[in-house]
């Protein structure tokens, strides 16, 4: 399951082709690859300041997401991760991922914060402030 989001080729970086469609909501990725979006909020007229975030986010959901499946794998999730990528928030250094369940209707939060030299994984669904070393004390 790792590294599914891998395939830049299905993601748009080009400022141009970032816009507002439903209302808030800016497709990341085509929609009949991965269907994902960045939902604005009621901060539609900050679309052009946050295009560059955007574009940072297509290029590092492979590695967001990589993050999230280990951190379930390594705290008593199954071999198989379910969930996919739906909508996205970006906040500040804040990174929102909302995960959809493919088979039940579920969802959850996964946020990560972005840090020089790479991202923090804060809170993953109800499980809050992870601890930065999480990988090594789960060992």
């Amino acid at each position: 399951m790792y590294d599914r989001y891998a395939d830049l080729a299905k993601f748009i970086t080009e400022p141009k082709e970032l816009r507002l469609v439903n209302g808030s909501e800016v497709y990341i990725s085509r929609e009949e690859d991965y269907n994902i979006v960045v939902d604005l909020a009621g901060r539609e007229e900050l679309l052009e300041h946050l295009k560059p975030s955007m574009i940072f986010v297509a290029q590092h959901l492979f590695e967001l997401d990589n993050m999230a499946q280990k951190f379930d794998r390594l705290h008593g999730g199954s071999r198989r991760f379910p969930y996919f990528v739906a909508i996205v928030y970006i906040d500040g250094p804040y990174i929102i991922l909302e995960y959809w369940d493919a088979e039940e209707n579920t969802q959850f939060d996964v946020v990560f914060e972005r840090q020089e030299g790479g991202f923090r994984l804060n809170s993953f669904g109800t499980i809050l402030n992870i601890p930065p070393d999480w990988e090594q004390s789960a060992k």
